[in-house]
């Protein structure tokens, strides 16, 4: 039962979902997730997934699916299907329709309005001058927006009067965070160069704010509590907008939309995540 169960026995096996599983002597599936992310949750609601895995981000899960350590990824869809055309992931594959969808977007301060408001001005032009199809294209090879229903995070926003927009333009510069390990959106080169998706976009924001872009790179676990402790001005890192964030930070509109997915070696048994149930 390769890459399903690793068992040390054969005693019975059925036949569930089209797929076949082994009913004893089996250490069962192993799912990778990175750490804080919305799949780690999402991975422990599937009876069948007998351990989740968590690791610093996806980059090292999908390393040690490629490495036969784990039976399956949950990631996000863009960033599974990046890693898949790259030699070393040659042999995994992607599964299923998408888990569940995500709403991506720049995460600021609670009260940071004015800033906020700014950013989702820059964002829209970039969207409405081409500049982000191009940046698309690079990495993905289309427009990720061209036919999404785009939605803004607060159709009827009321314009901001605090002063956080004015502290970014005093200081000359925004730091946006990021965990730096999540190709194609924000990874280092082999040159060690700071690159990706996130990076050029942000690259943008901040020219059109009038200042330096200055990334800041830290692990996801903290990234929320570094931002609301004032160590960057935005979380700029592929975040998803999710009802508990939303409790602790605001949002920008969105930048992109993705989903989880399921990522498994080409020759596993497991053809979707229902067979996980």
């Amino acid at each position: 039962m390769k890459n399903l169960f690793k068992t040390g026995c054969i005693l019975l096996t059925v036949v569930v979902t089209g797929s076949l599983f082994t009913a004893c002597g089996s250490k069962g599936i192993k799912i990778g997730v990175a750490t804080g992310t919305t799949y780690e949750e999402k991975a422990k609601e599937y009876s069948k997934i007998t351990e989740v895995k968590s690791y610093r981000d996806d980059n090292l899960t999908l390393q040690e699916l490629a490495n036969g350590r784990i039976d399956g990824v949950i990631t996000d869809k863009l960033v599974g299907l990046y890693a898949i055309k790259q030699a070393n992931y040659k042999d995994l594959k992607a599964v299923g329709e998408l888990i569940y969808t995500e709403t991506c977007a720049v995460a600021v301060r609670k009260d940071d309005d004015s800033l906020r408001q700014a950013i989702n001005s820059a964002i829209g032009t970039i969207i409405s001058d081409g500049t982000y199809a191009k940046i698309s294209n690079k990495y993905f090879g289309k427009d990720i927006l061209d036919g999404v229903e785009y939605k803004k995070t607060i159709p009827n926003d009321e314009p901001a009067k605090d002063g956080s927009l004015e502290r970014v333009k005093k200081a000359g510069k925004i730091t946006f965070a990021l965990s730096g390990a999540y190709p194609p959106f924000n990874f280092f080169s082999a040159d060690d160069e700071l690159i990706g998706f996130d990076i050029e976009l942000g690259k943008e924001v901040a020219k059109r704010l009038g200042v330096t872009y200055e990334p800041v790179t830290t692990d996801w676990t903290g990234i929320l509590e570094g931002l609301r402790s004032g160590r960057y001005d935005a979380i700029f890192g592929s975040m998803a907008v999710t009802a508990d964030r939303l409790k602790v930070v605001d949002f920008t509109d969105p930048y992109y939309y993705s989903g989880a997915q399921l990522i498994v070696p080409k020759d596993s048994e497991i053809k979707s995540i229902d067979d996980l149930k």
